[in-house]
Formats: structure tokens, sequence, C-alpha cells
């Protein structure tokens, strides 16, 4: 019996240890299964395209990285050499400027580009030579600059070479000059009396070439007599609306942006027009004798013994003759006006009886068109529509005895 269970115990024990080892050979199997199937992946076809392909990448950087390092390294050396080329180019132009060989120092410092470390140094000396060549040309400029002869100071400067021309002293020199002759030049339009506008309108189309420097005395000389224009305008829409309507649309065809002008315009179109004397207007045309005012001698109505300093007279003549004797005067109203009106009268002669030996007849005439006439009315107010009117003629016809006249012409202007 016991040896039975001795004889069992010992099949146990051999069973286990077949157990143990066979779940060792299980492991070892599993394990070795797992190994084959990673070489097997790691030798696959995919698996070696991916490593070819992050290969090249790899590479493809590290080239990478080395151009640009190595460029980066060239440029620096080609830079390095440049500098050390355009230095010895330096000395070459300080050793001329030491001969005094001022041309030839300038062609050396223009040929330095501006990629050279010392260039602003470069920059200076060039000036420094040019203004020691230049000083000749200069001095030649400044004396025809002195005495105003603009055109000769800009041609002494045309002899230098076209390289030197280009320089900033020849430059400057050149538009000191123009500006100068841009001031003259309106100085004399002033002492001429050229209306303000024309003084404008020369300084608008002077050539500035597109110099700021120019521009800006332009506009500054424009301000001024922009200003003059303002005040002389605002003055005119009280008392010569017409001139100051004519003036208006000549300035806005030549600053049609311009802000002050825009709001001139603006209070011309709230304003009303006034009366204007018809003797203002410009291009008088007068035959015979008649007489013009100048608003300070006065001449009185027999009718009702009031002195008049504006008008337009027939004088009296060859006393005791009757033979009618017509006399006209002309005024150009450009169909700018819509009224003409005054007074008729008779000149009283002192203490002297008039004798209206001839009815006195006053005619006016839109070219051959009459548009009113009166007869021996003294001191008689007439009104007459001038609206298409382009050229009024006033024609005086009466005895040589009589002197007679329109008192106070004055014209209505258009809105």
């Amino acid at each position: 019996m016991d040896e039975q269970i001795a004889k069992n115990k010992k099949e146990l024990k051999q069973r286990a240890q077949e157990m143990k080892i066979e779940e060792k050979q299980k492991k070892l199997e599993e394990k070795f299964a797992i190994k084959e199937e990673k070489e097997k992946r790691k030798n696959s076809f995919g698996r070696k395209v991916r490593n070819f392909f992050l290969t090249i990448i790899f590479v493809i950087i590290l080239l990478g990285v080395g151009f640009y390092f190595g460029k980066q390294y060239l440029t620096e050396k080609e830079t390095e050499l440049k500098n050390k080329k355009m230095s010895q180019t330096y000395q070459s132009a300080i050793t001329a400027i030491e001969n005094k060989d001022y041309k030839k120092a300038i062609e050396i410092l223009q040929s330095i580009t501006k990629d050279y470390s010392k260039y602003s140094e470069v920059k200076d000396k060039l000036k420094e030579v040019e203004q020691l060549y230049l000083n000749e040309y200069l001095s030649e400029a400044n004396e025809y600059l002195k005495d105003k002869k603009y055109e000769q100071a800009l041609k002494s400067l045309d002899k230098l070479d076209k390289e030197l021309q280009n320089s900033d002293l020849i430059k400057d020199k050149q538009t000191e000059i123009k500006i100068a002759k841009l001031n003259d030049e309106v100085s004399k339009l002033e002492i001429k009396k050229e209306s303000n506008i024309n003084i404008i309108k020369y300084i608008i189309e002077y050539n500035s070439e597109k110099n700021n420097k120019i521009e800006k005395a332009k506009e500054e000389l424009l301000a001024k007599y922009k200003s003059a224009f303002l005040l002389e305008t605002r003055t005119l829409i009280t008392n010569d609306y017409t001139k100051a309507k004519q003036n208006i649309e000549k300035i806005k065809k030549l600053l049609p942006k311009d802000d002050d002008i825009n709001k001139l315009v603006e209070e011309f179109n709230k304003a009303e027009p006034g009366s204007i004397n018809l003797l203002s207007l410009e291009n008088k045309n007068k035959k015979g004798t008649l007489s013009i005012s100048n608003q300070t001698e006065t001449i009185t109505s027999a009718g009702t013994n009031t002195s008049y300093n504006k008008y337009i007279l027939k004088r009296a003549s060859a006393e005791g003759s009757t033979t009618k004797v017509p006399y006209t005067i002309e005024f150009d109203l450009n169909k700018e006006y819509t009224e003409l009106k005054g007074i008729i009268c008779i000149q009283e002669k002192g203490t002297t009886k008039i004798e209206n030996t001839y009815t006195p007849k006053i005619t006016f005439y839109n070219g051959n068109k009459i548009l009113y006439y009166t007869e021996n009315v003294s001191d008689s107010n007439f009104s007459i529509n001038v609206k298409d009117v382009d050229k009024l003629t006033i024609e005086f016809e009466g005895s040589t005895t009589e002197s007679y006249f329109i008192a106070n012409p004055e014209l209505t202007p258009t809105k």
C-alpha cells in the first residue's frame, strides 16, 4: 500500500516536470515565432521602400544644410573680397585727390557701388571733390545769376560732362537758377500790372520738370497770388459782378479742385448781382465830340438842377447852327447784362436861356437793330432790356447849340 502511494507520488512529480518542460518549450516556440515574424516584416518590400525614401530625405536635408552654410560662407567671402577691392579703389581716388586730379577722382568714386561697407564715406568724399572740381563752373553760373541772366547761367553748366551734370551740386544749382527765374518773371508781371489770374496762370504753367524744390516754390507763389485773387474777386462780387463772374470762370479752369476756389464759387452763387457803371467797361469806341466823365467833374441838369459826375455828354458847338449832327459811342456787352438804365438830361447853361432849336434824340442799337430811342425828354429815366446785346451803340443827334447827356448809366449783370 505504501509502495503504491509512493509510486503514484513519483509519477505525479514526473508528470509535473514534463508539463513544465512542455510549457517552457511552448514559450520558446512562441518567442521564436514572434522573432521570425519580425524578421519577416523587417525584410519585407514595403519596409525596404520606406527605409530607402527616409534615407534619401535625410541625405537631401544634409545636402541642403551643407549648401546653405556653404553659400553663406561663399557670400561672406565674396563680400569680403569686394570690400577689399573697393577699398583699394577708394585709396586710388584719395591718391588722385592728393594729386589734384579731381576729374579722375570723381570718376573713380562714382564707380564704387552702394554695397560697399563704407559707402557713406565715399558719398561724402564725392561731394567734397565735386565741389573742388565744379567751383570754376559754379562761379561762372553765379556771375550770370547775379546779373539775372538765367539762360546763360544754365548754359554755363551744360558745358560739363553729362555724368557731372547729374551730380547733386549741379542739380541744386540748376534748381536755384530756375527758381530765381520764376520769381523774377513773376515780379515783372506784377510790375506790368498783370492781373492776379494771369500771374497764377503763368505760375501753374511754369515747367518744374517734376522737381520738388521748384514745385514748392511754385506752391508758395501760388498761395500768395491766390490770396490776392480771392480778395480782389470778393470785392468785385459787390462792385463789378460781371468781372467777378469772368474771373471765377477762368480760375475754375486753372484750379478746379482747389478748396478755397470752390468756397469762392459757393459765395458767388449765393450773391445777387449789383449794378455797374456802363462807363467802367473797356473797349469804348467813340466818334464825334462826345465826352465821357472822369467822375470828378460834375455837370448839372437844366430840368431838375441836379448835378452828376457819371455821364456821356454831347457838348454844344457852332452857336446858332441847327444842322443835325450824329455822334456815337460803342460798348462791348457780350450778352452779359440784362438791363441798362439811366437818365437823359439837357445840360444847364447857367443864366443863358436854352433854346430848343432842334429836338435832341438819343437812340440805342444792338448792332443795326434799334432797342430804344427818346426825343426831347429832359430828366427822363429809361430802362432797356439788353439781355441779348453783344455790341451796344448809342447815337446822339440834335442841334449843335444844345448840350445834353445820359446821366448815371448803369448795367445789371446776368446772374
